[in-house]
């Protein structure tokens, strides 16, 4: 999640739900959305072996950004479409232009929305996935309710953020766990993804609707 349009600085003290570490869009990208663009290929590979990679499924990805994780989603599945959700229209014309460049049109569709009251209807996506974005969440329980919602009967919540410590240090950010639950999930599994090399830097959570 990055800034709301209207609040030139991004400063947690913006009226809604977005708040964001970066001073933009465009610097995000060129500097953690390249440092970190092996990492998103890590969540894409480790979203692979957790679901089937020949499935027509319907993907979200929550707090999209420029679009990495979105593009790696697309060739990591083949037969499914990825939703890719921003609230910032300067991270959503990002992640158009990426999925144009990668030719990934008719795959990848980039829309504007908010977590907290996604564009979706009720039951009607398979996956919803997001990076980093969770510990931004004004209300994480209210987040993960909204994600319930949209996600069909069997449907997953497969989460990657920083560690709680660093979310309560960032934004004061409850547990990931904790916002899950409150949001409505009752089967979650929590692990970490190693990344880089055999550092535990990044935690996941796999919560069945």
């Amino acid at each position: 999640m990055c800034p709301e349009q209207g609040s030139p600085r991004g400063d947690r003290a913006a009226p809604g739900w977005a708040t964001c570490s970066a001073p933009g869009a465009r610097a995000y990208d060129a500097t953690f959305g390249r440092v970190l663009g092996g990492l998103y290929r890590t969540f894409a590979r480790d979203l692979g072996t957790r679901l089937d990679r020949q499935a027509a499924l319907h993907i979200i990805d929550v707090g999209a950004g420029p679009g990495s994780l979105a593009a790696a989603l697309a060739r990591t599945f083949p037969n499914s479409r990825i939703t890719a959700v921003d609230l910032d229209p300067s991270m959503a014309a990002l992640a158009t232009a990426r999925v144009e460049r990668e030719a990934l049109n008719g795959r990848v569709r980039v829309t504007l929305g908010d977590v907290g009251a996604l564009p979706l209807s009720a039951g009607s996506v398979d996956v919803v996935t997001s990076s980093f974005s969770v510990h931004h969440w004004p209300d994480a329980a209210a987040g993960f309710a909204e994600v319930h919602r949209v996600l069909r009967t069997g449907g997953r919540a497969i989460i990657y953020d920083l560690p709680d410590w660093w979310g309560r240090f960032e934004t004061h950010a409850p547990a990931l766990l904790e916002g899950a639950r409150a949001g409505g999930f009752s089967s979650v599994e929590s692990g970490t993804v190693r990344w880089p090399g055999p550092l535990g830097v990044v935690q996941r959570i796999d919560a069945t609707r």
